[in-house]
């Protein structure tokens, strides 16, 4: 097991997360005006807007990490390591408070120190520890060594839409207890 592999799989994730924050800033600075201009329109079409810019800029840097990562040669195991570790380490910075999941999951209502309540958050990193992996080895095996064609492309974004749809469910269902 190469160290270097894991640590950039570490590397990259923070910076794929310090990313994907500046994008969906820009993309909330983006919306101002069509906001100000489309007053009439629910704010669940901006919400639904600024959440797919997230997991499309989320998407493309995996791509490119990941794009990198195979043309050096590193093992997918090893960079799925590394990012998986980051992954851990921010979803466990929840629990230090003591709260159960079912408590964090709820909590809608506090903006604590950013502007997305903390349910919010930890959904999405929990959601990014099961569809990351999977991306990453869809990626990994189907469109790095045959090149980027279109009908992959679509066959990765079915897979991870039916893993989130099964997410939510499962994170509806679990709420309903």
């Amino acid at each position: 097991m190469r160290i270097g592999s894991c640590l950039y799989g570490f590397v990259i994730h923070g910076a794929v997360f310090l990313f994907t924050g500046c994008c969906m800033l820009l993309a909330m600075l983006a919306s101002l005006p069509f906001v100000f201009l489309l007053d009439w329109v629910p704010d669940v079409v901006f919400t639904a807007g600024a959440i797919l810019m997230l997991l499309c800029s989320y998407a493309f840097i995996w791509f490119l990490a990941a794009r990198f990562a195979y043309n050096q040669k590193m093992r997918l195991f090893e960079v799925q390591l590394g990012s998986f570790v980051l992954l851990a380490f921010m979803i466990s910075l929840f629990f230090l408070d003591g709260s159960s999941m079912k408590d964090i999951v709820l909590n809608w209502d506090d903006t604590s120190c950013a502007f997305v309540p903390p349910a919010f958050t930890f959904l999405c990193l929990s959601y990014a520890l099961v569809l990351l992996p999977v991306y990453q080895s869809k990626l990994w095996h189907l469109i790095l060594p045959n090149g980027v064609r279109l009908k992959d492309l679509f066959h990765v974004l079915g897979d991870l839409v039916l893993i989130l749809i099964l997410l939510i469910g499962a994170t509806l269902l679990f709420l309903s207890f």
